[in-house]
């Protein structure tokens, strides 16, 4: 049967080619030969139209998993499938690139026989559906004079003349309506049954419509490198620069996997020649105004966002500006909530309203935004912002400082003790802390920053105990210092003492023990004079502490015995349990072991009297190392037995892991060395993963003399090279010293066996 002749195309004077004319595009580079329809009075958009794809644009790379969930969610014979299909995400993420990119591989398999574009304009001046189907159906062939003006009668005539070319052309029809901003601008373009698809590209979810949602994400690290190199090599594949892998890392990092900020960044170096990527990279980080940076020629993806946002209500824009001034990666919805000065439910009714936009990413009851989103919304309250402003940021931030605090308090708290009914318990507290952790560092930077001194000074003290036990150290260091200079500035010597003490005990976990002795010693001193006994105490039992680090263990003996008297005065058994268990462990580096046994027992019964595990459990363990100096291997395994299961029940993995290498070793004291061999081969794997290069290292050092003891040198000499290796980046000569020495007599017995074998 002869084809029917195709209706011919609009005379040349009916539409005017505008190159001109293109929108503004949230993904950049595409070839335009569009048709403008002219526009009437009542100025409701001109569609731009294309009746044949425009091509992809040239570099178009990655998107290999997008392009697989369109392809399936296009299929005109999936069972079930429906005739729409959303690709939305932000502005700038390449929705219209990928749309297209998937319409000629449609049209390429012959899954459809022809492909459509029009541009919705959704962002700028918006077409509105009767203008869509308009040039469409002009695209379709219709004579405009024949298309009717009514709504629905102009709707069936689409769908009508869809399926009409279908059957002249083989197969269904692909629609592509880029650029929606509403459900209205494309409800009347859904095409009628036969295995038509529309594919809508937009912001927003357009979540009234009955369409499948595909989310178009930010790309991959290696899909945004390769974005950056394909099109260096295509404008000069000589170009030198591709080759730089650290420069273009660095440059894709700041673009934040988002392709127009990829696109930019790359024409940026293409107009000039002589910029490196590196350098570019640290410009495009750098500075509150750092989003303006994101420019070239004819793309700014400052203006993106801001057509994003100047759709939204007002009560949503004044939510965005706020969340640019919120501390941190993401928020909860309590937290946004205080930050606006409004009820949660209201608050959350607009954060659902970003999220539709995708300018916020929910999960798990927080809320994100994309890198630069967050860059662009920093900027929403102008250089000198309202009044309001600057009090939500505060009212924000002591917020944080409260929960801190009475988290603080369920962390120190002792059974039967009262403790702020904002948490449930200790479990709850440690949870908030570690869903909040990277915004409570962020909220004492901006604290010091814009000089709120309560919070500047709070919230780090308040943190103290929470990093500590996370082994969060230079954090605590970092952000103790800004308390320190607060509480300076101010003349608050009390909070200078704090800061001090915290500051010293952060410094002895990283081993600069000089720092840290110094830092006790300020403490001790401004808690005397100040007439704070307690205060004073705790400082004297931390500088013995950092003392015996140091080696100075005549001193730390004195220090500590100073800490338990002034503890015993003040009537706190807590403090002197404490104390109690920092003398043994410097006693028995003296080898005083029967006086650091009976110190280490008095630490553990006040700390079991008054109901502190994680105290009990750190006794335990000393006395364990004390017995097993003793050679009482049996009670010394017995001892770090206990001191691993109650550091698990009060959930300190590291010491729990630190107790079970000393069952390791008390193991081999006993010469059980499968099971000593057992006990330290975790120990070092889990101090390696925990990134702990001293305790590796001394784990590595007491396996490597097990391995030598049990008569296996040859096993014992790469683990005592890596225990010299370690232990000499963590400032610890003394235990380098015996691992250098313990790695040379495994030496020279591995090639004593050696010889004996080959004779």
């Amino acid at each position: 049967m002869p084809k029917k002749k195709k209706k011919a195309r609009p005379k040349a004077s009916t539409y005017v080619h505008q190159p001109e004319a293109a929108a503004a595009r949230d993904a950049v580079g595409v070839q335009h030969n569009h048709f403008h329809a002219p526009v009437d009075a009542d100025a409701r958009g001109a569609a731009s139209l294309v009746a044949d794809l425009p091509p992809v644009e040239a570099g178009f790379t990655g998107r290999a998993s997008d392009l697989d969930r369109l392809k399936d969610a296009l299929d005109p014979e999936q069972d079930g499938s429906a005739p729409v299909v959303v690709a939305a995400g932000m502005g700038g993420i390449g929705k219209t690139q990928l749309a297209l990119a998937s319409a000629h591989q449609a049209v390429r398999d012959k899954v459809f026989s022809r492909a459509l574009f029009v541009d919705l304009r959704g962002y700028t001046t918006p077409v509105d559906a009767h203008r869509a189907l308009q040039a469409l159906l002009v695209s379709l062939g219709v004579e405009a004079d024949t298309i009717p003006e009514d709504e629905e009668a102009r709707a069936g005539l689409y769908r009508a003349t869809l399926q009409a070319r279908a059957d002249e052309g083989g197969g269904p029809v692909l629609v592509v309506a880029d650029n929606a901003s509403h459900p209205d601008q494309v409800g009347p373009l859904v095409p009628g049954p036969g295995g038509h698809r529309l594919l809508v590209t937009s912001r927003e979810r357009l979540g009234a419509l009955a369409a499948r949602q595909v989310a178009v994400g930010t790309l991959a690290d290696e899909e945004a490198f390769q974005v950056l190199v394909a099109d260096l090599r295509l404008a000069d594949s000589d170009d030198e620069r591709i080759h730089d892998l650290q420069g273009l890392t660095s440059l894709a990092g700041a673009c934040a996997g988002l392709p127009l900020a990829l696109r930019i960044a790359a024409g940026q170096l293409k107009n000039a020649p002589d910029l490196e990527a590196d350098e570019l990279a640290h410009t495009l980080t750098q500075g509150a105004d750092r989003i303006a940076h994101f420019a070239d020629q004819r793309r700014e993806l400052q203006a993106v966002f801001a057509s994003s946002t100047a759709r939204l209500p007002g009560e949503q824009k004044e939510l965005l500006a706020l969340l640019g001034l919120a501390p941190g990666p993401d928020i909860s919805t309590t937290a946004a909530a205080v930050l606006v000065g409004a009820d949660e439910r209201e608050v959350l009714v607009r954060l659902r309203g970003l999220a539709a936009s995708h300018l916020v990413t929910a999960s798990r009851g927080r809320w994100s935004m994309h890198d630069l989103v967050a860059a662009y919304a920093a900027t929403l309250a102008g250089p000198k912002p309202p009044a309001r402003y600057a009090r939500a940021q505060r009212r924000l931030l002591d917020h944080y400082t409260d929960r801190v605090t009475d988290a603080g308090q369920h962390l120190r708290a002792l059974p039967g003790r009262p403790v702020p009914d904002t948490f449930t318990g200790q479990g709850q507290a440690w949870e908030w802390l570690d869903a909040e952790r990277a915004v409570l560092i962020n909220a004492a930077h901006t604290a010091h920053r814009i000089g709120h001194v309560r919070a500047a000074i709070l919230l780090p003290l308040g943190l103290g105990r929470y990093l500590d036990r996370r082994r969060l150290f230079h954090d605590q260091i970092t952000i103790t210092r800004l308390a320190l200079d607060t509480a300076q500035r101010i003349g608050d010597r009390l909070n200078q003492a704090g800061a001090w003490n915290n500051l010293g005990a952060a410094l002895r976990q990283v081993r600069r023990f000089d720092k840290a002795i110094n830092a006790h010693t300020r403490a001790r001193d401004l808690f005397q004079q100040a007439g704070d006994a307690h205060g004073e105490a705790m400082a004297w039992n931390n500088l013995g502490s950092a003392l015996g680090e140091g080696r100075r263990f005549d001193e730390a003996i004195n220090a500590h015995t100073r800490a338990r008297d002034l503890y015993q005065q003040a009537s706190d058994a807590h403090g002197e349990a404490m104390a109690w268990n920092n003398l043994g462990a410097a006693l028995r580096q003296v080898c005083r072991f029967d006086e650091a046994i009976n110190a280490h027992t008095r630490a553990r019964d006040l700390h079991q009297q008054h109901g502190n595990t994680h105290g009990e459990a750190a006794a335990w363990n000393n006395l364990g190392s004390a017995l097993g100096e003793g050679r009482r291997f049996d009670e010394a395994i017995n001892a770090h037995t206990r001191a691993c299961d109650l550091h698990q029940q009060t959930r300190d993995e590291h010491s729990a892991e630190n107790a079970s290498a000393g069952v390791g070793i008390a193991l081999g004291g006993l010469e059980r060395w499968a099971e000593a061999v057992h006990a330290l081969e975790r120990a070092v794997a889990f101090f390696g993963q925990a990134g702990d290069r001293h305790s590796q290292g001394r784990a590595c050092y007491e396996l490597g003399l097990v391995h030598h003891r049990s008569g296996s040198p040859s096993r014992a000499v790469p683990v005592l090279e890596e225990a010299v290796q370690l232990l000499a980046s963590t400032n610890d000569p003394h235990r380098h010293e015996q691992a250098r020495e313990a790695l040379d007599k495994a030496r020279t017995a591995g090639e004593e066996e050696l010889d004996e074998e080959a004779s």
